[in-house]
């Protein structure tokens, strides 16, 4: 069909003949769902009245806490940088970018190993 040769009283026409053939559908389709629904309702021993009318039941999830997690003491240090004190790491996690750029350049975690070590022998830890 060609809508582009009707005039436009054609078209109002063909658009509530449209609109109608919609609604019917939708009340078809509707009804369809219905039995259906119906159909399993009853093999359930239930009524769509009872169905509609209790709340949904979800399934318990885990129950969280109500309380805040106690904070989580720090690491101890496993490795720090020889030259600056400040530069720690627990050895767990990503590598920071001081340990990764102290390894391109040929340095070797058992130095900063024994680095912390010695530091730690000195003054207690702060990191």
């Amino acid at each position: 069909m060609n809508l582009d040769q009707l005039t436009l009283p054609q078209l109002k026409q063909l658009s509530g003949r449209i609109d109608k053939e919609i609604g019917k559908r939708q009340s078809a389709s509707k009804a369809v769902v219905l039995r259906k629904l119906q159909k399993l309702v009853r093999e359930h021993g239930l009524s769509l009245d009872e169905v509609m009318a209790s709340p949904v039941v979800a399934t318990p999830r885990k129950a969280r806490s109500k309380t805040a997690a106690p904070a989580k003491a720090p690491l101890p240090v496993k490795f720090r940088h020889p030259n600056n004190r400040e530069l720690a790491w627990s050895g767990r996690g990503r590598k920071p970018h001081w340990v990764e750029a102290w390894l391109a350049n040929g340095g070797s975690l058992d130095a900063l190993a024994v680095a912390a070590q010695k530091l730690a022998r000195q003054q207690p830890d702060v990191a």
